[in-house]
């Protein structure tokens, strides 16, 4: 999925973020860079139509935001907000909601425990889980449903190294398998410049 961004503004008291124009391209890897309060999150937050008081354009693939294209999309918070139920419920239920048959999902649900190396964890409660783990839960949950565009807030924040290079692996490994538009919010310079083919400074 395209997405151009023109004359973007968004303001409130102390914060102002302007961007005149910019594009990530379909099927690239987009690092979002920046000190704190330069309005990363904020940028995703309205990619992903959470928050629509803004002046200027957002198009994906040349359209104004729509149900259709937010169906294409996932946002994966730096917070993971995971239901009190299983790790293997908590990945299959964006694609229980949408009606995909039940052999479909537990082979999906299957292949993203197994990319993550999270397979021992199926049967866990999702709310007794590491800051690590929680942290590959949500990503496996946002690429269950296969967004064509995917968001993702801080995604290595305070978790161990085996756990990013696991989750770099899987983000990279869907990207070249889906062809999927990724941008990813992070502080870690070095992992950005690793993964990511376009980097936007913000501030």
């Amino acid at each position: 999925m395209e997405v151009r961004i023109h004359n973007l503004l968004k303001e409130r008291p102390a914060f102002r973020l302007a961007i005149s124009d910019e594009l990530f391209p379909s099927g690239s890897i987009n690092g979002l860079v920046g000190s704190n309060g330069t309005g990363k999150t904020t940028l995703l937050h309205l990619l992903a139509g959470l928050d629509e008081d803004y002046t200027g354009t957002i198009t994906y693939d040349g359209k104004q935001l729509n149900q259709a294209i937010r169906k294409q999309m996932t946002l994966v918070f730096q917070t993971p907000i995971l239901l009190n139920r299983s790790v293997y419920a908590n990945i299959e239920y964006p694609m229980k909601l949408r009606g995909i048959p039940r052999k479909q999902r537990m082979d999906y649900v299957e292949t993203l425990l197994d990319q993550l190396a999270i397979g021992h964890l199926a049967k866990k409660n999702a709310k007794k889980l590491s800051g690590g783990e929680s942290q590959k839960v949500a990503l496996a949950r946002g690429l269950s449903l296969r967004p064509s565009l995917l968001l993702l807030d801080e995604p290595f924040s305070a978790i161990d190294q085996d756990s990013i290079d696991t989750m770099m692996d899987c983000i990279a490994a869907y990207h070249q398998r889906e062809g999927a538009t990724v941008l990813l919010v992070s502080h870690d310079n070095d992992r950005v410049n690793k993964l990511c083919t376009h980097i936007i400074t913000l501030g």
